[in-house]
Order: structure tokens, then sequence, then C-alpha cells
């Protein structure tokens, strides 16, 4: 005879053994833990030490959003586009660029994201793949207080219409 498989009484109930021996070590295993604690400083600054800059106003700004229009089948070029990328710190900082949303990606052939200054091109990528977002991080350096200007290429796809949406994210690594 199995002795697992014995009935054990409680109150007016017949309980399996294995059935009440699995209550109680699951039970005793349950509650065993370990509380830790850590604290956060928080300090709050008005803007990160890399953000964007109207070219414009000058002033700095956490996002913005950029309007263009496209043609079916055809490349649209905007040298400097409403805003850049400034650092403004005394250090050199990596920075990340990514696609993380294209609404209609149908409409897209290809888009193409240039970072430069007077001093030449710090970053360039291209992407013909919208089917798999977001895209990976691909970084760059922005030089300690320096201004950068954006250029876009967008290529509309050959069968193009109505309105699409791309969302590029940023992160900054702090040195």
């Amino acid at each position: 005879m199995n002795p697992l498989g014995r009935k054990v009484k409680i109150a007016h109930y017949h309980v399996p053994l294995i059935l009440l021996l699995l209550i109680v070590i699951g039970t005793v295993a349950a509650i065993a833990y370990t509380v830790y604690q850590f604290n956060i400083n928080i300090t709050v600054q008005d803007h990160p030490k890399v953000t964007f800059w109207n070219l414009s106003t000058g002033q700095k700004e956490n996002t913005f959003t950029y309007s263009v229009t496209i043609f079916p089948n055809i490349k649209t070029i905007d040298e400097n586009i409403t805003h850049g990328i400034f650092c403004n710190d005394s250090s050199d900082h990596t920075c990340y660029l990514r696609i993380s949303n294209v609404q209609n990606p149908g409409n897209i052939a290809k888009l193409n994201i240039t970072i430069y200054d007077s001093s030449g091109t710090v970053f360039t990528k291209e992407w013909t793949v919208f089917s798999s977002l977001p895209t990976d991080w691909e970084p760059f350096t922005a030089g300690a207080n320096k201004k950068y200007f954006i250029w876009i290429e967008i290529t509309g796809a050959l069968s193009a219409s109505g309105t699409s949406a791309i969302t590029i994210d940023m992160k900054v690594e702090s040195p």
C-alpha cells in the first residue's frame, strides 16, 4: 500500500496525505522572505546636460515636433530642421538615437538622419525596414559645449498616401 495515498482525518473531512503535505510545505515556503531598502535623493533640473535647442529662439527643449511634406518615390531633404542637439556640459556625452514608432510605415521607403556641426558629421544612420520597432540604439558622441544640427532625408514609398508619423527617441549617458 502507498503510504502517501493514505487519507488523514481533519475535523469531519478526509484529506489525502500527499495533498496535506503539499499544503504544509507550500505554506511554509511561501512565508519566508527578507525586505531591504534603499533611498533615492532627487535633484530637479530644467533640462538634462544634452537636450534639444530651438534654432529660432535658442531655447532648450526636452521634446519637439517637426512636420514635413513628402511625395511618393521622391527623396525630401531638410538640412536644418527646426531643432538641433545641444551638449550644455564641460564633458562629452554618449547619445543614442532609435526609431521607436512609425504610424503607417508603408508610406516611408527610407529615413536618413545626420547629426553635424561646423566641423563635420558626428552621426548618420539610414533605416529602410520599419517592421521591427523599436530599432536598435545607434550611438554618437555629443562634444562638450557643442551645438549640432539635424539633417533629415525621407524617401516616400512608391504608393505613399495620407499621413504618417515617426517617433525618434534619444537617450544620453552621463559621464
